[in-house]
């Protein structure tokens, strides 16, 4: 099967860049999906299980470290029994490059791979300030990858988008490189998106010797939260808290995304990214509402406080 990979930090689109693919490749190709969420809850499995396609889980923690052994096991499990044309992989925003090919590169995979991609999106809005603090990690992205995807560019002007296609030019001048907005490219350079050759060194018992994700700056003090919001909220008062979580008013929230259902709307998903709030229908209905944020000072009691302010509470 072809294994496609897709990085990329925290709301840079990996998820949004997966559904339009799935969107284009479905009614071509079996498809599986991977999904692994910094969070100790689930959000954008459920997200993608809105396709008809087979998704596996693997919420709180990184596969390229404490979750590589359960990796390589639903890799091998899915290709056994399930036997996909296609494997997505969405690790973490927090994963790094060479410990995830270590894994996928081992003896135990290797008969399952017809072919390994790297696929790498970045947030043209908030480019430049992660790259200042975590240029090895960034750069170890754009050097692997087949596919450069410089996502949000409509939210950037046109010089800074020119910019981050010079650096991602200099690390990498065999890939692909697109500037598009939603994550939205077409299925031709998909296709073309060129195949990483895979030598990571092949270990039956892989060594993890990268150490922990603290070890990336930008998210050394990086706190997060995970709950169940069960509730029905107002949409009004809803839409108030999230666009309160753009301010101070929660501590400084970085990433946010959930799962909620909304009073007259029904299930909605909503995400927080590069300090813009978007909330759209979900296809399917939900079993319980699950929220994620991520960011620095959180106050979480005040922040769940302003939430039960949002619940229906019946005429």
């Amino acid at each position: 099967m072809i294994v496609d990979v897709v990085l990329g930090f925290l709301g840079s689109g990996k998820t949004t860049f997966i559904l339009n693919i799935m969107d284009m490749l479905l009614p071509r190709e079996k498809l599986a999906v991977i999904v692994n969420e910094f969070g100790d809850i689930g959000i954008d499995g459920a997200v993608i299980g809105q396709k008809d396609t087979q998704v596996v889980e693997l919420p709180s923690g990184c596969i390229c470290c404490t979750l590589s052994r359960d990796l390589a096991g639903q890799v091998e499990m899915l290709a056994k029994n399930y036997a996909p044309q296609r494997l997505l992989i969405e690790p973490s925003g927090v994963a790094t490059v060479r410990s995830l090919l270590q894994v996928l590169g081992s003896l135990r995979l290797e008969r399952y791979l017809q072919e390994l991609r790297i696929i790498c999106i970045i947030d043209a809005v908030n480019f430049f300030s992660f790259y200042k603090q975590n240029r090895s990690y960034v750069e170890s992205q754009m050097e692997a990858a087949g596919l450069i995807v410089i996502n949000k560019s409509d939210l950037e002007i046109v010089e800074v988008v020119a910019d981050i296609m010079s650096v991602a030019l200099l690390y990498n001048q065999k890939a692909k490189i697109i500037s598009t907005s939603f994550c939205k490219i077409s299925l031709e350079d998909y296709y073309q998106a060129g195949q990483w050759l895979v030598d990571a060194p092949h270990h039956e018992e892989l060594e993890h010797t990268h150490g922990t994700i603290s070890q990336i700056p930008a998210i050394q003090d990086l706190e997060k939260m995970s709950f169940i919001c069960n509730d029905s909220y107002l949409p009004y008062d809803f839409n108030l808290f999230l666009q309160s979580l753009k301010g101070e008013e929660f501590g400084q929230v970085l990433r946010a995304k959930g799962i909620v259902h909304l009073d007259q709307s029904g299930w909605v998903l909503f995400n927080l990214a590069s300090g813009y709030v978007t909330v759209t229908p979900m296809q399917k209905g939900q079993s319980e509402g699950k929220m994620f944020v991520a960011g620095r000072y959180l106050r979480q009691e005040v922040m769940l406080s302003q939430l039960e302010k949002c619940k229906y509470r019946g005429t």
